[in-house]
């Protein structure tokens, strides 16, 4: 089945994306905050649902990276564009989505099966949404910390993704996954 709640909250998530945008651009970073805050919610419920009721489609295995992508990259390209952030922190995490996105697009591409988040990587996404919310709500020093506690994560949680692809790629059956 194609539609269902979870791939619902995937395509609310996707539609956040502009909103939250819209306020931080125009120095509503609260509102902004609120908004990224429901779309890391979105984030959460929809895997949760997806699992708990049986509701994993192609479509979401699909849309849900995706979500997740666009709305990191979204804002962390706007963190840098605002320097609410130091650079090196946005730019090091801005680079480990661009690659992870690149590695899923290559997957789909070739017919592989898209690499499924890790414990690791799901436990940096949701460390990485809250270092973003507390800096979009203001709350200071503790989005630093944050932030310092979720690099190594990511970036271990990059490595460890990239392994798991490269493995997919070019040791596994040539079939189609899908």
């Amino acid at each position: 089945m194609f539609f269902n709640y979870a791939n619902a909250l995937t395509i609310i998530r996707l539609l956040l994306i502009p909103v939250y945008l819209y306020f931080f651009l125009t120095g509503e970073y609260v509102i902004s905050g609120i908004f990224f805050s429901i779309s890391g919610l979105t984030d959460f419920f929809d895997g949760y649902l997806a699992r708990k009721y049986n509701m994993v489609t192609d479509f979401g295995r699909l849309l849900d990276p995706l979500a997740d992508k666009l709305t990191i990259i979204s804002i962390l390209t706007v963190l840098i564009y605002m320097n609410l952030i130091p650079k090196v922190i946005t730019i090091t995490l801005l680079v480990r989505e661009v690659i992870v996105l690149s590695g899923s697009a290559t997957m789909y591409v070739t017919g592989r099966d898209i690499v499924m988040p890790s414990h690791l990587g799901k436990s940096s996404a949701f460390l990485l949404y809250l270092a973003i919310a507390a800096s979009l709500l203001r709350i200071q020093y503790i989005n630093l910390a944050l932030f310092y506690i979720v690099i190594p994560i990511n970036i271990i949680s990059g490595i460890d993704y990239i392994k798991n692809a490269y493995k997919n790629i070019f040791f596994e059956d040539s079939g189609v996954k899908r």
